[in-house]
């Protein structure tokens, strides 16, 4: 079987299968170099992905914003600062007219944004002693100042009843009643609350009748948020200065109405009985 027959030589024969046979074995060599490439070049590949996805990983750990000294709360929100709302109503202006608005002249200090307010002070207190800053006009980039179109101005009282000889507590309420904050000095001399007769023609008593003039009181009026003054009225008349005798005013309807400067408010009706 080994051994060569055929028509040509021996020698032949052995040549061609030699020939053969280190074919075959090239063959091998050259499959085996070529899956041992795709091996490696893989190998390369997959630990290329892996130096590259650590790489960056490391450089967003080292970009991330960090609170200093590990405070977790260093990038919180800032707290707000409280606002302190303003003075008690004090006096200086008499009866109730009607005409053209006041313009408004600001101090230098920024307006505060007054909460709605309820001030009480007892009739005849006078306001403590205070700077007044010295007047300034209103920043362009802030309120504008409160026209009497854009304010609605009230009269309120305890009860709508009382017995001669009580003490009621009336007051006026300011609000703003336009869409944007506005500007508006809600000094007490600006402010008045006023007895009148019930048919509206006898004035009884004024809030600014025997009270000291107060300090302005520049405000920021919120829309829809109201800002109210109240005095404990004595049951008494009054007149401008405390000029004459106080009188208990007797049973009888009465009026009560309020304004700030010109701009009055609509009657408020109530009763003293005996």
């Amino acid at each position: 079987m080994w051994e060569p027959s055929g028509p040509l030589p021996a020698t032949v024969y052995w040549r061609r299968r030699w020939v053969a046979l280190a074919s075959v074995v090239v063959l091998f060599a050259l499959l085996g170099l070529t899956i041992a490439a795709l091996v490696h070049g893989r190998t390369e590949a997959t630990s290329d992905e892996k130096t590259t996805l650590a790489a960056n990983q490391a450089a967003l750990s080292s970009e991330a914003p960090r609170p200093p000294s590990g405070d977790p709360t260093a990038f919180g929100a800032p707290s707000a600062v409280p606002v302190d709302p303003s003075a008690p109503l004090a006096p200086g202006l008499s009866g109730l007219t009607t005409g053209p608005g006041t313009q408004i002249v600001p101090p230098t200090d920024a307006p505060t944004t007054a909460p709605a307010t309820d001030e009480v002070r007892v009739e005849g207190t006078p306001d403590p002693a205070a700077v007044v800053p010295p007047p300034a006009t209103v920043p362009p980039t802030g309120p504008v100042p409160c026209t009497n179109d854009m304010l609605s101005v009230g009269a309120t009282i305890d009860r709508t009843d009382h017995k001669v000889g009580d003490k009621p507590v009336v007051g006026v309420v300011v609000t703003n009643t336009s869409g944007q904050p506005c500007v508006r000095d809600l000094d007490g001399s600006r402010l008045e609350i006023v007895v009148w007769s019930g048919d509206g023609v006898n004035r009884l008593w004024s809030s600014n009748d025997c009270t000291n003039p107060a300090r302005p009181d520049l405000r920021t009026l919120v829309p829809g948020q109201p800002v109210s003054f109240q005095v404990t009225w004595q049951g008494r008349t009054s007149t401008p200065g405390c000029a004459t005798a106080r009188t208990v005013v007797p049973a009888g309807a009465y009026r009560l109405l309020t304004r700030i400067d010109d701009l009055i408010s609509p009657p408020t009706p109530f009763l003293l009985t005996p």
